[in-house]
């Protein structure tokens, strides 16, 4: 399924994985299906990382969606989303995520402190679009 030069690489229950090779963009899309285990969490993670094998990071950017995302905050799932996001985010060109509510943005910017290149963290997608300098149509990437 393409969108706007979007192709879809990669899909499970929580995540899809879509790139632009015109725009040198990836942009991972978060549902809203909650993770059931620290395990889904790591198998969703490694299967999106190995979708991204074969795509140059360093000229690459990254677009993550995750209003969609439920909010959870306990010790066990913030210790797994931080580092198997740090291994996600690793190596862009430049990152944003897009996250719904000012608690996730806050919960993101105490979680990311330790990431080796900031990443903007916004709640208004034209904001997330002109800080990676691209042209998506979000609307169009829906729940499976």
């Amino acid at each position: 399924m393409a969108f706007l030069g979007l192709r879809e690489i990669e899909r499970d229950p929580y995540t899809a994985v879509h790139h632009d090779p015109a725009q040198q963009l990836v942009l991972i899309k978060r549902y809203s299906l909650n993770y059931p285990s620290i395990a889904a969490i790591e198998l969703s993670f490694d299967r999106i990382n190995r979708s991204l094998e074969a795509i140059a990071r360093r000229r690459t950017l990254l677009l993550v969606d995750a209003r969609d995302a439920p909010l959870r905050n306990d010790d066990g799932f913030e210790n797994a989303f931080a580092h198997c996001h740090t291994r996600l985010t690793e190596g862009f060109k430049r990152t944003a995520v897009l996250l719904k509510s000012a608690t996730g943005v806050l919960q993101l910017g105490r979680l990311s402190k330790g990431y080796s290149k900031p990443m903007g963290i916004f709640t208004r997608p034209e904001d997330a679009l002109h800080h990676l300098g691209v042209s998506v149509d979000l609307k169009q990437l829906t729940d499976p």
